[in-house]
């Protein structure tokens, strides 16, 4: 369907004005052109009950560079706990935190056995309403390095106007993200209009002890990556997606699910960062499979809604 055929049927006049930052393009015409195939009468049509999208947040839905966002979080508490007990400087991934390698934690990644370890142990004993508070103090307080926006203000607004257009459209959203569900849940809804309850991600397990939930150390598994991301969407909604979008490889598997798969691709060194890294597969099986991808460059009229004030 062409961009004037989809502006043409139903609603379009109102989608249309739903997608401001997005430039005239094959991708946004195929976005139009899904959302009304599936809300309008015709052979394509889905009820509103089983119009689930799901969307990645790390890259997807904010920044994800030079560093994870939750990973900077974390990183806070972790010089707190080196400070309280030196000792733990012996072992990684403390030892990493009190000599500044850069190497080593901007790879995290990497390192999955000690960052699972050191993610565990950084709130275990804490109460779930503490360590929310610790979230919002961070989120008041922390600015990117780059760009130096509040990181409240790193969310891409062309993905904030697709959010709107398919809540106009009585889809279901969710976040599906291999970051920390109750690190999203804080910011989602003012950043991204999705209440908590639709924050699908990993997570440390919490224990119910004398009228509270705690942390623990342990992480539930699967944690919310690769195939932990389609199956943890069933056991929430009971539905495969509608609609999902992503922007690396693992999410290829929840793009795999959906009728309609979007992969966002970071190509705009100028406005954002330019990588490829983390992608590559998601990006072969998107030509295999007719997967719909979104050049930031060449697809965004608008990344961010506050103009950034990039450092050198």
């Amino acid at each position: 369907m062409t961009d004037s055929q989809a502006r043409g049927h139903g609603h379009n006049p109102r989608l249309r004005d739903l997608l401001p930052s997005w430039r005239q393009s094959d991708a946004r015409s195929a976005v139009l052109g899904f959302v009304d195939s599936v809300t309008e009468p015709g052979a394509s049509y889905v009820p509103p009950a089983d119009r689930i999208a799901a969307f990645d947040n790390d890259g997807t839905l904010w920044c994800e560079k030079p560093q994870y966002v939750q990973a900077l979080f974390t990183i806070r508490r972790w010089k707190e706990m080196i400070q309280a007990d030196p000792a733990r400087a012996e072992e990684q991934p403390y030892k990493a935190v009190a000599e500044n390698d850069q190497a080593w934690l901007t790879n995290l990644l990497d390192h999955v056995p000690d960052l699972v370890k050191g993610v565990g142990e950084a709130y275990e004993g804490v109460t779930v309403a503490d360590f929310e508070r610790a979230v919002r103090q961070f989120f008041a307080t922390a600015t990117h390095p780059v760009l130096g926006l509040p990181y409240t203000k790193v969310g891409y607004q062309p993905m904030r106007e697709l959010l709107d257009l398919l809540h106009a459209r009585e889809f279901g959203v969710f976040i599906c993200s291999g970051g920390g569900r109750d690190f999203m849940r804080p910011v989602s809804e003012q950043m991204y209009g999705i209440p908590r309850e639709h924050v699908i991600g990993s997570a440390t397990a919490v224990e119910y002890r004398h009228g509270d939930l705690y942390h623990t150390r342990h992480v539930e598994q699967p944690i919310d990556d690769g195939a932990g991301k389609p199956e943890h969407l069933w056991m929430r909604t009971g539905r495969k997606p509608l609609l999902a979008a992503g922007n690396a490889d693992g999410d290829i598997p929840m793009l795999d699910t959906a009728r309609f798969s979007l992969l966002i691709r970071h190509d705009d060194a100028d406005r954002e960062f330019a990588y490829d890294a983390g992608a590559q597969r998601a990006q072969a099986e998107a030509g295999k499979r007719g997967w719909t991808v979104v050049s930031m460059k060449s697809d965004f009229s608008t990344v961010f809604t506050t103009e950034p004030t990039r450092e050198p």
